[in-house]
């Protein structure tokens, strides 16, 4: 199934060019902001942490499915082969974005300790390590009850190993952590999972997050009937666009507004986007050059708009009531517009404050208010009509 949805989305020549673009201005800008950083900047501890967390986030992939429980319930005991399948393929699935993320990573560590690039094998060997150590210790939590405290221990003491070996301690220490970590794994989650029966429901619970993860990516280009959504009250946000003419023109423009602030897909991700893109626009300033942190972020956030226009709703606003396209298609433009606008205002706004400059502002604000007018009133109808 996934290999089907993939195929679609590499053949969307627009993500296609978009990521070929990004990788290119991101790697020129990234250039220069490393030139940028003064000495004494900690690459080593920021390099460290960030590929701690990495490393401690650690799901197990099994593929199962709510109604496996029938059968593998009393099959439980004669899975051990399947589950160290599901651990090994979790580990080199990991391993991938783990050795992507060491890449971008390595500059920054490298410009830091001015070391040779010999490095990044003996780094990525540790990296792979301690994931593999996280993948151990994770699938024991599927046996404990109070995991909280155990993956805090577990993001702590990879940090502490990743940070040893990168800054290049003593071996005495790297073998000391070493122990620990085995020790914590072997006398802590594995005692502690030795006497407990295995969750379920919370191997089924991330399962489905992990499957959801990528059907919601998907979805941006292809319609996924599988996608399983959720909707939250969100009384105080609703309440501020109540209901106020009875007309058929204002029905999808409901509709719409109300899907934005109650799913859980839409909502957060505008305003993780947005908060994302006005730090990278205040914190790297590279002066003019953050157009197009402005306008990368604008264009993100209307590919993950796009969405909102085939989400499933009542079956009477479907078909039943005989609506005219239109009212869907302008109320939804509206929606998508005001939207982007209001992202490039604050996104213009953050990076003028960063370059202290009231001229690269109007420029800022422009170029992302254009994106956004372009997105919305060409992009978007291009493709709702081509999807009619």
């Amino acid at each position: 199934m996934q290999l089907r949805y993939w195929n679609l989305i590499g053949r969307n020549s627009g993500l296609m060019f978009f990521v070929y673009a990004m990788i290119l201005v991101g790697g020129f800008y990234y250039k220069k902001w490393l030139d940028t950083l003064p000495a004494n900047f900690p690459g080593v501890l920021a390099t460290s942490i960030v590929l701690a967390l990495v490393c401690a986030h650690a799901p197990i992939r099994t593929f199962f499915q709510r109604a496996d429980l029938v059968f593998l319930l009393p099959a439980e005991a004669e899975l051990g082969d399947y589950f160290r399948k599901s651990k090994r393929y979790s580990f080199w699935m990991q391993s991938v974005g783990l050795l992507v993320l060491w890449i971008i990573c390595a500059p920054l560590y490298f410009q830091s300790t001015g070391l040779g690039t010999g490095m990044f094998f003996a780094g990525f060997a540790a990296l792979l390590a301690v994931k593999a150590w996280n993948i151990n210790c994770s699938w024991r939590e599927q046996f404990i009850e109070d995991t909280l405290p155990l993956r805090f221990l577990r993001t702590t003491l990879s940090f502490c190993f990743i940070y040893f070996v990168l800054s290049r301690q003593t071996l005495i220490v790297i073998g000391a952590c070493a122990v620990i970590m085995v020790l914590v794994a072997v006398f802590l989650f594995r005692r502690q999972a030795a006497d407990a029966l295995l969750r379920w429901s919370r191997i089924l619970e991330n399962d489905e997050r992990q499957a959801m993860q990528f059907l919601r990516f998907a979805n941006l280009f292809t319609d996924v009937p599988r996608l399983k959504r959720r909707t939250r009250a969100r009384r105080l946000l609703s309440s501020l666009f109540p209901v106020r003419r009875f007309e058929e023109k204002t029905v999808f423009a409901q509709i719409f507004i109300k899907t934005f602030i109650r799913s859980d897909e839409y909502l957060g991700m505008y305003m993780r986007l947005t908060v994302i893109g006005a730090l990278l626009a205040y914190f790297l300033n590279i002066g003019y050059f953050s157009v197009f942190i402005v306008v990368s972020v604008v264009y993100l956030t209307g590919l993950q708009l796009l969405p909102i226009w085939n989400h499933p709703f009542p079956q009477a606003l479907a078909g039943l009531y005989p609506l005219a396209e239109q009212l869907k298609r302008d109320p939804f433009v509206q929606l998508a517009t005001r939207l982007l606008i209001g992202q490039s205002v604050v996104l213009s706004l953050a990076a003028g404050f960063g370059t202290r400059s009231f001229t690269a502002f109007l420029i800022f604000i422009c170029a992302g208010s254009a994106v956004g007018l372009f997105f919305s009133k060409s992009y978007i109808k291009r493709r709702i009509q081509r999807a009619a």
